[in-house]
């Protein structure tokens, strides 16, 4: 696999993921017009990379606003490193600006929807 990098725009995250040093990061603003078509590559992505993972895998999400529509996408990576986490180590990252409490809520809603613990650090 090869990296697959989306430099954010005004509505679209930028999305930074490195199988070669099991490192995943989507930041910045998610507001596409279709969640599901623009999130899908990355899934596929995900997927591919779960076929042989590394022994130790980062996730870091850092948003400063996401939609619903792709909360719901979101999620759906989680689960999937949830279910990675069952037999490799998987570090998700949460990471939120200063005072920014409905980025912190979001997470917290999240991790509560899994069995993986989000390590939350205020930027």
């Amino acid at each position: 696999m090869t990296t697959l990098k989306i430099d954010a725009t005004e509505d679209l995250p930028s999305v930074i993921f490195e199988d070669y040093k099991g490192m995943f990061q989507i930041s910045k603003r998610s507001l596409p017009e279709n969640a599901i078509v623009f999130f899908e590559p990355l899934i596929e992505y995900i997927n591919e990379y779960i076929k042989a993972p590394k022994e130790e895998t980062t996730v870091v999400f850092h948003f400063d606003y996401i939609s619903t529509s792709s909360t719901k996408q979101i999620m759906k990576i989680i689960l999937l490193f949830n279910e990675l986490a069952k037999t490799k180590k998987v570090i998700l990252k949460w990471n939120y600006d200063q005072g920014d409490t409905d980025m912190l809520q979001t997470g917290n809603r999240l991790e509560k929807l899994t069995n993986l613990k989000f390590v939350y650090t205020e930027v």
